[in-house]
């Protein structure tokens, strides 16, 4: 092949290769758009300089780590830790609920039982 057969293969590949590129980063972008993670926000709506006492209620409910707002009765969050995997001790104080007096010391308690 002459020279000039092996420049115009070249330019082909490299604009073949390009418009993959372009398509797939223009799929990709619009496909990324629809898996954003949902996120939820167990802190108190409103950052007013009241004195009311923020809390949380942790129990099991089917099996499964269900937050609750201090009335106990309010869901927040329902998360899908798995109940029967914690240790047996876990377990029988989520029976009843744990109380837990802030969102930080509730990430914690949430991270800490992620496996």
């Amino acid at each position: 092949m002459s020279k000039r057969a092996y420049i115009f293969c070249l330019v082909v590949f490299i604009i073949g290769f390009l418009a993959a590129y372009i398509v797939g980063v223009e799929i990709g972008t619009k496909e990324g758009d629809n898996l954003k993670e949902k996120v939820v926000n167990v802190s108190p709506n409103n950052k007013s300089d009241s004195k009311e006492v923020e809390g949380y209620w942790v129990k099991d409910l089917n099996d499964k780590i269900v937050v609750y707002k201090k009335d106990g009765k309010t869901v927040v969050a329902e998360t899908d830790i798995v109940v029967s995997r914690l240790p047996e001790a876990d377990r029988k104080v989520l029976e009843n609920g744990i109380y837990i007096e802030n969102a930080e010391k509730l990430f914690k308690f949430l991270e800490a039982n992620t496996s």
